[in-house]
């Protein structure tokens, strides 16, 4: 056997000899390097040149992500669309109340009819905002007008029996 001619180095005995979480450190450290490299390249470049930063996924591939500097923000706008398929029973009614409180009592009027009128309805500010996608506050107004209007009426037995059941006229 012969011995080889450039003996190993210490170098290779210290990377063994490192544990798993120290390469985990030492990786997640030139991570952060590599972003704030990259972040300072993106505060002096001009605004016509894109942004090039490569990253490394957990499997080892590498991806290159451009971000573009002249790319303008845009101002997205949502807004809440109005259900075109009313009940029949609500339809009269849609003019004359607000497009929540018109949603809630059409999902109301669908609900028991749905459990034939054996089933008080649950109208908690949390279910109708869940049911709708609304905010509470907008969940709350449109029950309060329903209520006030006589369209929905609160029935509770003593028994632990309680909600909601619709009062159409």
């Amino acid at each position: 056997m012969a011995a080889p001619l450039v003996p190993e180095s210490s170098t290779k005995k210290a990377e063994n000899l490192l544990s798993r979480s120290d390469l985990e450190h030492r990786e997640r450290v030139a991570k952060v390097k590599s972003v704030d490299a990259a972040l300072a390249a993106f505060s002096r470049s001009p605004a016509t040149q894109a942004l090039e930063a490569v990253t490394r996924s957990s499997n080892g591939i590498e991806q290159m992500l451009f971000v573009p500097q002249s790319a303008p923000a845009q101002k997205v706008e949502v807004k809440k669309s109005t259900p075109t398929n009313f009940h029949p029973k609500v339809r009269p009614l849609v003019g004359s109340l607000s497009p929540d409180a018109a949603s809630l009592l059409n999902l109301v009027i669908k609900a028991d009819e749905v459990y034939r009128g054996a089933q008080l309805l649950d109208l908690s500010s949390f279910s109708v905002k869940a049911a709708l996608q609304i905010s509470e506050g907008e969940a709350i107004e449109a029950r309060a007008e329903l209520e006030r209007r006589g369209l929905i009426v609160f029935h509770d037995n003593g028994s632990g029996h309680r909600g909601f059941y619709p009062h159409l006229p």
